[in-house]
């Protein structure tokens, strides 16, 4: 599911560099479209002027203001005051985003935390985003800033997050795979899937484990090096596919590629089965995905990698709760992925 911090990378063509601000943005289309901001909004500490949308703290008002200001997006030299109405959204753990509107446009500002193991740098998540929004299957990149720790995507008006029970309805199956065709088309290296290394990273500081505990780590440090000895890594994964993170807007589309790896396409079908109420551990899901071809491994091998996500998963929420401030909802979230665990048997 989460893979080792890499380093900086290349951003897209489209992308350059706001002056002496450290935050790379797209071009500006031609005044009155789409991709020109048409007003500015002078915002005060405060954030006065602001629609407070119930649910967002100060900080994280202000942090939006700044990336929003930062981007050229509102309190624009010369151009008249604008009102921001922000929204919070929902998805993930801890709220980070929030909807913006300004001057009849709208933008999702997602914000990040302190650097999460297994996390891409923003500049190289905005990169990968912005090629995927190419292929259609990702919402468009607006700005990043990296020493803010924000990223600004155009807001999509129709799509809505799929539900765990929407993702794995038989319905939807063959979509998905066409989705995750598409994503695995990219070619773009990032650091390669290694789970051995996640199993460190996550039990690491964990302090004594319980019994039950240490019987996980060991099934997950046995699977995570079977993985590793079975499966090359050659295609770019989102490798974090919670139902809240595929949306719905006629055509599928994926947002939040701050876990993306290099890996094999298995783990993006057992992701998709193990994060969501897939009955079959994924198989309908694989044989969709290679079609007229055999599948390349066999629904016990598939099984074990739905197991491997889900272990990642329950020792990532408990070594988040250990270093969040508000443990309550990694807490919660590492409770239903041991009960996920429980009710599936050891392969």
């Amino acid at each position: 599911m989460r893979g080792p911090r890499p380093g900086g990378g290349a951003w897209v063509r489209h992308l350059d560099r706001a002056a002496g601000r450290g935050v790379r943005r797209l071009r500006p289309a031609a005044a009155g479209t789409s991709g020109s901001p048409s007003g500015g909004f002078r915002a005060d500490p405060a954030g006065a002027g602001v629609k407070r949308a119930a649910m967002i703290d100060a900080g994280l008002r202000e942090r939006v203001l700044r990336a929003l200001r930062d981007a050229g997006l509102v309190d624009v030299p010369g151009a008249p005051a604008a009102a921001v109405d922000l929204t919070p959204l929902g998805g993930g753990l801890r709220p980070r985003s929030v909807l913006a509107a300004v001057s009849g446009r709208r933008f999702v500002v997602r914000v990040s935390d302190d650097p999460r193991a297994g996390a891409l740098e923003l500049p190289v998540e905005a990169s990968v985003t912005d090629e995927a929004a190419a292929l259609g299957i990702a919402p468009p990149v607006v700005a990043a800033d990296a020493r803010g720790g924000a990223l600004i995507t155009e807001y999509l008006s129709r799509a809505r997050p799929l539900t765990a029970e929407a993702l794995a309805a038989p319905q939807n199956v063959v979509r998905v795979a066409r989705l995750l065709k598409r994503l695995h088309s990219i070619r773009r290296p990032l650091r390669k899937y290694d789970p051995e290394a996640l199993a460190d990273a996550y039990t690491r500081g964990l302090g004594a484990l319980g019994a039950e505990d240490r019987r996980r780590a060991a099934e997950l440090r046995e699977l995570a090096r079977a993985y590793a000895a079975r499966y090359p890594s050659h295609v770019l994964c989102h490798n974090d596919l919670i139902a809240s993170n595929v949306l719905d807007d006629g055509e599928l589309k994926l947002v939040d590629f701050e876990y993306a790896v290099t890996a094999a396409p298995v783990l993006d079908l057992a992701g998709v089965a193990a994060l969501n109420h897939f009955d079959d551990d994924g198989w309908q899901l694989a044989n969709a995905y290679y079609g007229a071809s055999p599948v390349p491994f066999t629904p016990r091998e598939l099984r074990r990698v739905v197991r491997l996500v889900r272990l990642v998963a329950y020792f990532w929420a408990l070594s988040s709760s250990v270093r969040a401030g508000d443990r309550g909802p990694y807490a919660a979230f590492a409770a239903r992925a041991a009960a996920a665990l429980d009710e599936t048997k050891r392969s």
